[in-house]
């Protein structure tokens, strides 16, 4: 890491590594909601919306149009000492995102009406996050006030939106003068750069913005309770009391060893010890609240418990900051028995010669690092972790080095951590049901041209086929030292026909999956998926440990389906009607005939692993692992997919009925070969046609229809497809009208410059998975799914930039107006007063597609 300081006093970071095709850019100011001054709450994060509309050079929304068109991505955060300020973008965009950061810094504008807008947008925010949504402010922004009694700590760093409304232009610009010097911020750089080419670009862009003179930070200084201190809220329509405690943590500026002690500890109040658990944070298993009594010695269970260290993470702010510990209590228990229950837990870790305590902090100690290693692969994560922490505490070297200072950490400090907390007093915030909502009083008181373009750098990659018939695709990604693993396995024609009992198959493979993986004391996570065309498994894992993950993975599908009938499982509303149209077109797809469904086997599957070992060998572990993976009824789940029943074409219309829908679903679909030689030119078309936000269909845009494009599979073929939707009931005329359109913009050939503008939007976008090995791992195994090389991936955004602008018109037409295009239209009704309650209630699913098929719900016109 390279460190140096410009003249006006603005720090920078800068953070290459060659590995990154993109770069990310975080600007951190000392000013957060423990800045404001009384009578000004909520103004910080107000004027963090307000750094997004304009500068002198930048006006209006240029800022973000600059960064979308080239994929990037680009937001800020007000937590308590800091605001900061973020963007993403490919390597060779670093001198405009430098730029325009620098141009804010130095001359942000002001105006009534952006103030009045950015108003009504905070306003909408914090009734959201505090007044619409059940608990809102629990613990934050509400605990605080509980626990300390000075206007810094306690106050609402929210504030009160008609307060706000006092604010004005003039307020706007005082505050920017007083706060924003060069000499109160941070700037960090991560990614793909030079850092002697980066560093000249710094001193270009901000080394003439004037020094002004940098605020002291407000004194934060408080005494500890001495007494606990409660608080009472209510809340309708909600089924259980909801309590926080609120401890007092160690100050890491002056004591991180504590501070780190009090980590560990928090992660081992979760679980009860070495006897069991008695919470878990892990939403796929938590303790039965009405089970037997806690191991750690509390006089009866009190459900899950969840622990943070800080409001927003741990080492997020300064010197007072708050150890949270949450939970929500079973019916007829008293708020005292949760804090009675954790105190026994605190007294359970007090004691470090106890059985099992060293083994378990060694576990929270390895499960932490890990964590740590894994959350700060994202680039974005990165740059904003070392401005953040050179900001607070003036040693951003602190995020390579807590892996290494956490190992220090043993059960004695641990215990010391224990028994400081159990003798400290705390705030104690309690929401229960009620009538109505009460809650406790708040506190009062331009890019340079040329620099070429980063590409994403080919790792060392192994590719082998199994026996099976499985593909085998593993990468060195040492980023981290955790593996990322992946499988994805085609359902066939006999799940496609059953998806209500596809969902209920991966909903019990992923409990089997997730509860033997937990039992085996293994870090990581193994989860099952379906969208009823795919089973996908995902995870990641210490890398030493992806034979035992894919043992896991496999044997939880091979041991699925084996105990009688699998229930269903739901799936998000919002997205039913769209899947319902899916799995109706592959019913009429596949002729009648069909097994029962299974989870898929080994045929045609796909198993992608990115990690740090040897890639080859890494192949031949996973190949030697899947042996005993089969097809849990081949005949059934595997084979060749029949011709299709009904063959695409404009005459064909399937229409499904949905009484009570919100909205009307239309999808118009057509066969589309998916090839590598076509991939950049089917991509670019398919974006510049309605693939973004600059694209034809968005911008030619009939009001109340939104529509997109895209291409993925159904049933054993590729396809490309128009998806629109507005609010119902369903208008016969649609249909017609969306084909029209879409075959106009089609045949209408692109320009080079909107093509050019798509180029830049989909290549950064493309770079953006590079990101982090998790989105890494994610692509990679679409893009093997879908038949690709092994190393497409990679070369796509050169690609995405060289294809020939004749290729990409081609394209439009070929898979959007050369033939006639499907349609499948989900369609609204009234609701009979008759009506079962489940179509009352809408409630689509794709089985219920099945049933309308063999009952004549649906119909071919």
């Amino acid at each position: 890491m390279h460190r140096f300081t410009l003249p006006n006093g603005l720090r920078v970071l800068l953070a290459p590594d060659h590995r990154h095709p993109r770069v990310a850019v975080a600007v951190h100011y000392g000013v957060g909601f423990r800045s404001e001054p009384p009578g000004r709450e909520g103004f910080a994060h107000l004027f963090e919306h307000l750094m997004f509309q304009g500068s002198e050079r930048l006006t209006g929304g240029e800022f973000y149009d600059r960064i979308h068109r080239l994929g990037g991505s680009a937001n800020g955060t007000t937590h308590q000492d800091y605001t900061d300020y973020y963007q993403a973008v490919p390597a060779c965009a670093l001198d405009g995102a430098l730029f325009a950061e620098a141009d804010r810094m130095r001359a942000p504008l002001f105006t009534e009406e952006a103030l009045a807008e950015q108003l009504e947008g905070v306003a909408l925010e914090i009734r959201g996050t505090t007044v619409e949504r059940p608990y809102g402010g629990f613990p934050w922004p509400l605990l605080p006030a509980v626990l300390y009694r000075s206007y810094p700590n306690a106050h609402d760093g929210y504030g009160d939106a008609e307060r706000l409304r006092a604010a004005t232009v003039a307020d706007c610009r005082a505050f920017f003068a007083e706060h924003y010097a060069p000499g109160n911020a941070v700037l960090t750089l991560a990614g793909g750069f030079d850092p002697a080419e980066a560093r000249a670009l710094v001193e270009r862009h901000f080394g003439d913005i004037p020094a002004r003179p940098v605020p002291a930070r407000p004194d934060l200084r408080e005494e500890v309770p001495r007494a606990d201190r409660w608080a009472y809220g209510t809340e309708p329509g909600v089924p259980a009391t909801a309590v926080a405690l609120g401890h007092r943590l160690p100050d890491p500026a002056g004591d991180l060893a504590g501070y780190l002690a009090h980590t560990v500890l928090a992660r081992l109040l979760r679980t009860a010890g070495p006897g069991g658990p008695a919470g878990s944070a892990d939403p796929a298993g938590p303790a039965d609240p009405a089970g037997a009594a806690d191991p750690a010695g509390a006089a009866g269970p009190v459900g899950p418990v969840e622990t943070s260290c800080g409001f927003f993470g741990p080492l997020d702010a300064l010197a007072p900051e708050t150890l949270v510990v949450t939970g929500l209590l079973p019916p007829a228990t008293a708020p005292e028995r949760f804090v009675e229950q954790v105190d026994a837990r605190l007294a359970h870790w007090s004691e470090p010669g106890a059985p099992g305590h060293g083994e378990a902090v060694r576990t929270a100690v390895r499960d932490l690092a890990l964590e740590h290693v894994r959350r700060h692969d994202d680039l974005q994560t990165r740059a904003r972790a070392l401005g953040r922490l050179e900001l607070l505490f003036g040693r951003p070297e602190l995020l390579a080095e807590l892996p290494g200072l956490l190992t220090g950490i043993g059960a004695a400090e641990v215990a010391g951590a224990a028994r400081a907390l159990r003798g400290a007093a705390r705030a104690v915030l309690v929401l229960a049901p009620g009538p109505r909502r009460t809650r406790p009083a708040p506190y009062e008181a331009p890019a340079r041209p040329g620099g070429g373009v980063r590409e994403p750098v080919v790792p060392a990659w192994a590719e082998t086929l199994t026996p099976a018939g499985t593909r085998v695709l593993c990468y060195r990604d040492d980023r981290t030292p955790l593996a990322e693993l992946r499988i994805k396995a085609p359902l066939g024609p006999a799940g496609w026909r059953d998806p209500a009992r596809i969902r209920g198959l991966a909903d019990e493979a992923r409990l089997r999956a997730g509860a033997a993986w937990r039992a085996a004391g293994h870090f990581g996570a193994v989860r099952v998926t379906t969208d009823e065309q795919w089973l996908e498994v995902s995870g990641h894992a210490p890398a030493e440990h992806i034979g035992d993950w894919l043992r896991t993975a496999v044997g939880a599908l091979l041991a699925t389906g084996t105990g009688g009938p699998a229930r269903a499982a739901a799936f998000p509303a919002a997205t039913a009607l769209q899947r319902a149209a899916d799995a109706a077109l592959r019913l009429r797809l596949l002729p009648p005939a069909g097994g029962r469904a299974a989870l898929p086997g080994p045929a045609g599957a796909v198993v992608v692993v990115t990690g740090p070992a040897d890639p080859d060998a890494t192949a031949a572990l996973v190949t030697r692992t899947l042996a005993g993976w089969s097809a849990p009824d081949a005949a059934a789940s595997q084979g060749a997919v029949p011709g299709p029943a009904i063959a695409y074409g404009e005459d064909t219309l399937l229409t499904l009925h949905r009484p009570g829908a919100a909205e009307a679903h239309v999808t118009l679909c057509a066969p589309a070969a998916m090839s590598t030689a076509a991939e950049a030119a089917d991509y670019l078309a398919t974006a510049a046609l309605g693939g973004w936000f600059g694209s034809r269909l968005a911008v030619d845009r009939t009001p109340g229809l939104t529509v997109i494009t895209g291409r993925d599979t159904v049933a054993a073929g590729h396809r490309a497809f128009v998806r629109a939707w507005y609010e119902g009931p369903h208008r016969p005329d649609t249909v017609r009208e969306l084909r029209g359109r879409v075959h106009r913009l089609a045949h209408e050939p692109f320009t080079a410059a909107e093509t050019d503008a798509t180029r830049a939007f989909c290549a950064g976008q493309v770079l953006s998975v590079f990101d982090t090995q998790e989105t890494l791992a994610d692509m990679l195994c679409q893009t093997a799914a879908y038949g690709h090389d092994a190393t497409w991936l990679m070369r796509l955004p050169r690609a995405l930039r060289e294809a020939p602008l004749d290729d990409v018109r081609a394209a439009a037409v070929r898979m959007f107006a050369e033939r006639p295009l499907t349609a499948l239209a989900v369609r609204t009704e009234a609701v009979r007063p008759d009506a079962p309650a489940a179509d009352a209630a809408n409630a689509p699913a794709a089985d219920a597609v099945a049933r309308d098929l063999r009952t004549g719900g649906g119909r071919a016109a």
